[in-house]
């Protein structure tokens, strides 16, 4: 793939092959991936094709028996050129992303924190992401579990918990150091602007840790059936 920039000093065109560059990084990460064309094949069944909007990158995930359809999500990232900031989102979506869509697969999970729902759904909470300024300065009732930032917000999703489909939610709200709040909620990808304006809620309830943010993957499924 070819991609195009430019400055103001100057113009450059940079390359980069999405499904080697994700085969790759996923094998280095002890998973078994293969290149199939244009996208890239997981021994756990599932299909990942990588593609590029702008200049950031997009995973679609598919698997037949739990995303027929394919679900996608974006990765934002950085690096020294296009094939370094490629392979660093791949990265950060096999370690946060990709263990949700493992254990989606299970009866019990191995890799997530996992909260049961009635009728028959359940909730797989991904590896949180955290980051704050003043580490020392919160009460242990600010303590960031795995499951807080759906749990405190579960009314922006209660449509999703009971409509009986997967849903993939990337969440992120942040708080800078002078209280200005910003979020991002996307369900399969798309933006959902409720379950953001929720996030910028809980946010107003912390406690002043200066600059902070929080960011994770959560699926909602049906439960995976007892043959898994």
């Amino acid at each position: 793939m070819l991609v195009g920039f430019s400055n103001a000093q100057r113009t450059w065109e940079e390359t980069a092959d999405l499904a080697v560059s994700l085969a790759a990084t996923l094998n280095a990460m002890g998973q078994k991936a293969i290149v199939k064309r244009d996208w890239v094949e997981l021994e756990s069944g599932f299909s990942l094709l990588p593609q590029i909007v702008n200049t950031t990158t997009t995973i679609q995930v598919a698997h037949a028996a739990l995303v027929p359809g394919g679900i996608f999500e974006y990765q934002h990232s950085s690096g020294a050129d296009i094939r370094d900031s490629f392979a660093k989102g791949f990265k950060d979506w096999a370690e946060y992303d990709l263990p949700v869509f493992l254990d989606a697969l299970q009866v019990k999970a191995a890799l997530c924190m996992v909260a049961e729902m009635k009728p028959e759904r359940r909730l797989v909470f991904g590896p949180p992401v955290h980051m704050a300024q003043k580490a020392g300065a919160a009460p242990s009732e600010h303590d960031f579990c795995p499951c807080c930032l759906v749990t405190r917000n579960i009314d922006a999703f209660d449509d999703l918990l009971r409509d009986g489909n997967f849903h993939g939610l990337r969440l992120f709200v942040m708080r800078d150091s002078e209280g200005r709040i910003e979020a991002d909620c996307r369900v399969n990808g798309i933006d959902r602007p409720e379950g953001a304006e929720a996030l910028r809620r809980y946010a107003q309830t912390w406690p002043d840790r200066g600059s902070e943010y929080r960011r994770q993957y959560v699926c909602i499924q049906t439960r995976a059936p007892a043959s898994s």
